[in-house]
């Protein structure tokens, strides 16, 4: 058994037991409450697949274990329920839909654990009017999701975690009980091929330095960015500069940058920090309390 089987079910072990911890408990607290609460679209109400840049919307419903579950297909078949988990590392699938839709064939070598098939790839999965393509998934029955459907008397048939929702920037309501997806540049990492060498690798502490690989030619102000701030306050724009010729002043609010959601200023140094001169990407802004997109192309220099 190699070094990288043993820490993905050292990996997956973990995830059953955090999914397992709120699951349960909810469960016998208020089992009155187990309905899904929406019905998945007909073929003919079906969105198309979202442009890209565009925002996507898509519903879902409160399990008693406080998890959200969405309704999906697979490979243009389905729907099948998947619980929306952002504190799951990776995203997993079971046996039954990944054989159904094609993602592992059904005479594909099992583990003892959980039945596991590994790593594969979904080709096409679409959520309300939501479709991402190629995403890497972890094939097995997990035991919480396993009792989570006995329970609802609804079949419960993957956890959708980091590798899908890095792709976006994500906004919940839960009154209105809808996620809305919009896309952005952001390198996914692989956890699962990192995991070792984190975890057996030298504690040696790094330190990391941000700055723009490019010249902008504006100053950020450091009061107000935060968590909850709507971005960072522009304090000043240097005359002639990229971002005075890009109609960028002193007083807006920067929102984004290059698709990256910006709330620090620590968030526009990391998305500067991959921005060559001479590229044009759009900068999201607040000005006079409403939103603008600009289009800036830093240049290069000293």
């Amino acid at each position: 058994m190699t070094s990288r089987v043993v820490w993905l079910m050292i990996l997956v072990f973990g995830v059953c037991i955090l999914l397992a911890c709120g699951v349960l408990p909810g469960l016998r607290l208020q089992p009155a409450e187990a309905s899904f609460g929406f019905q998945m679209p007909t073929p003919e109400r079906v969105a198309a697949p979202v442009k890209a840049g565009a925002k996507a919307v898509v519903p879902f419903a409160m399990l008693p274990s406080n998890h959200m579950v969405v309704q999906a297909t697979i490979n243009n078949k389905g729907p099948y329920r998947l619980i929306f988990d952002l504190g799951a590392p990776i995203t997993l699938l079971s046996n039954r839909a990944s054989e159904a839709t094609g993602v592992v064939r059904g005479d594909a070598p099992r583990s003892i654990l959980f039945s596991m098939r590994g790593e594969a790839e979904v080709a096409r999965l679409q959520v309300g009017e939501l479709t991402a393509t190629k995403l890497p998934v972890i094939v097995f029955d997990h035991p919480a999701l396993r009792v989570l459907s006995e329970m609802l008397g609804h079949p419960v048939d993957g956890i959708i975690g980091f590798t899908f929702f890095a792709r976006y920037r994500t906004t919940i309501d839960f009154q209105a009980r809808q996620m809305t997806f919009e896309p952005i540049n952001f390198p996914i990492r692989d956890l699962l091929r990192e995991l070792p060498d984190r975890l057996t690798g030298p504690k040696v502490a790094r330190r990391r330095v941000l700055a723009p690989l490019a010249l902008w030619g504006l100053r950020l102000s450091r009061k107000g960015g935060n968590l909850e701030a709507l971005g960072v306050p522009i304090a000043e724009v240097f005359p002639g500069s990229a971002a005075a010729l890009a109609g960028l002043r002193a007083g807006d609010v920067l929102t984004s940058l290059d698709s990256y959601w910006t709330t620090s200023v620590a968030d526009a140094y990391t998305a500067a920090a991959s921005i060559e001169p001479g590229r044009e990407i759009r900068v999201g802004i607040l000005r006079d309390g409403k939103e603008q997109s600009l289009m800036v192309r830093p240049v290069d220099g000293i």
